[in-house]
């Protein structure tokens, strides 16, 4: 089926290409373990999902393939305003679940209604896919308090953002699933190009995803922000051309094209879904390392020194790196890269690579005068000591080193350096198989 499709396009076709998903599914489509909860407006169904949505093995309400918060009951289906009229509301839903299927096709989908503006409903949600064994949660809206007696988020009565003062609950649920060791996903675009704080997004808990358009860059719908850890497609808004949009299922059973961060949101949720489905003994913490640390950087975008910048982060996720780590790339490695070895100025300097995908929060330099591993004196025993430490400790430092990444380091010697200094690295992080490194400067060698 094609309604509703222009021609030449597919449903999702030039976002999947850009995360590199067909080169992901050679690895991995997913797996009936890893369910994604898709935590939104109000479902309908599309053909396009049979066969993908999570069947509850132990349904206690009638709770087949998830929960209606709002109506309190398993109907899922959005009823409100612009019911009738708006494929907006009827269609985000399914969009959304569409997304994660055509990412992770073998991962299970549970629906898990919420409205927009019952601030109980978010917190119950999110606790109730949790509950029930999901591992990651899109959350593609964001919620948005309303004046007392009215269901109108006051976002749309001219009252810009004003959570979390007033939906405290949410904050304890998100912080419920992530000690779960959920993953909770949420879009940052979207917010009328302004630089602007969108609490849901910005909290620890959540991984907030940054919205690229189809040529790779950020889209026309980008808020910057400093808290964006990662991109995906979201599309560009308003440009006349069908195909900057993404277009996917509809709730009438047809196909309809949305863009917003929304769409990112959902994306970045599938990819998760693989990643785990790849690895699933990993933590929430090592997969989402691993989608911030292989994410490839966006076309003409000027990244700081750690690699990052506020509309997509360290750059746009890339299912098919992420999904094709060796496993000797999940741990922390880390290494001196030694042709960049420097000593000036009784300072050394040098780049830190890190060629595993996790994180080296504390990488420690060591400088010494000898090699550590040998002794310097033969002759000493615990009885006799050496009386003099030949090989000392001269120096060292301690940098942050993102997996796969590299970072500069100095390390400020005591004295003068002598002839040969030697080096060690490893990392200071919690749970580290303690791999040591070893390097070395010699004068002779920089002339």
């Amino acid at each position: 089926m094609t309604d509703g499709l222009p021609a030449g396009i597919t449903p999702y076709d030039w976002a999947l290409e850009q995360l590199r998903i067909p080169d992901a599914h050679a690895v991995t489509k997913g797996s009936e373990n890893v369910i994604v909860a898709v935590i939104d407006l109000g479902y309908r169904h599309h053909s396009d999902l049979d066969g993908h949505l999570w069947v509850n093995p132990n349904p206690k309400q009638g709770d087949i393939h998830g929960w209606d918060c709002v109506d309190d009951d398993s109907s899922l289906e959005y009823n409100g305003p612009g019911e009738e009229d708006s494929y907006y509301y009827r269609g985000h839903h399914v969009f959304v679940a569409g997304e994660v299927a055509a990412v992770a096709p073998e991962c299970p989908i549970m629906i898990v209604r919420v409205g927009y503006t019952d601030r109980l409903n978010w917190a119950n949600g999110i606790r109730y896919a949790v509950d029930n064994g999901a591992k990651v949660l899109v959350i593609p809206h964001g919620y948005i308090g309303s004046a007392h007696g009215s269901d109108i988020p006051l976002f749309y009565q001219g009252t810009d953002f004003g959570y979390p003062r007033d939906n405290p609950e949410l904050r304890r649920a998100l912080d419920y699933a992530y000690d779960s060791g959920c993953l909770v996903m949420s879009g940052t675009a979207d917010n009328r190009g302004r630089r602007v704080v969108a609490a849901q997004a910005a909290f620890d808990t959540t991984c907030a995803v940054g919205s690229s358009h189809r040529r790779g860059a950020p889209a026309n719908i980008c808020c910057s922000a400093d808290y964006v850890e990662f991109g995906a497609p979201g599309g560009d808004r308003g440009t006349g051309d069908d195909r900057d949009r993404i277009w996917g299922c509809g709730g009438d059973g047809q196909y309809i094209p949305f863009e917003g961060g929304c769409m990112a949101c959902a994306f970045a949720g599938g990819v998760a879904a693989l990643v785990w489905s790849r690895y699933p003994d990993l933590s929430n913490e090592q997969v989402r390392q691993i989608m911030r640390n292989t994410a490839r950087p966006a076309e003409s975008v000027e990244y700081n020194a750690d690699g990052w910048e506020p509309r997509l982060g360290y750059g746009i996720l890339d299912a098919a790196a992420a999904v094709s780590l060796r496993p000797g790339q999940l741990c922390r490695d880390i290494h001196i890269v030694e042709p960049s070895l420097r000593v000036a100025d009784n300072v050394l300097r040098a780049v830190v690579e890190n060629r595993g995908a996790y994180d080296a929060d504390r990488a420690v330099v060591v400088a010494y005068s000898g090699d550590s591993r040998v002794p310097a004196d033969s002759s000493g025993t615990t009885d006799t000591p050496a009386q003099e430490l030949l090989t000392r400790q001269i120096g060292h430092a301690v940098v942050v080193v993102r997996g796969l990444h590299s970072s500069r380091v100095s390390v400020e010697l005591l004295g003068a350096p002598p002839e040969v200094v030697y080096l060690e690295t490893f990392t200071l992080d919690r749970h580290d198989v303690g791999n040591i490194s070893y390097s070395r400067w010699a004068k002779e060698d920089t002339g």
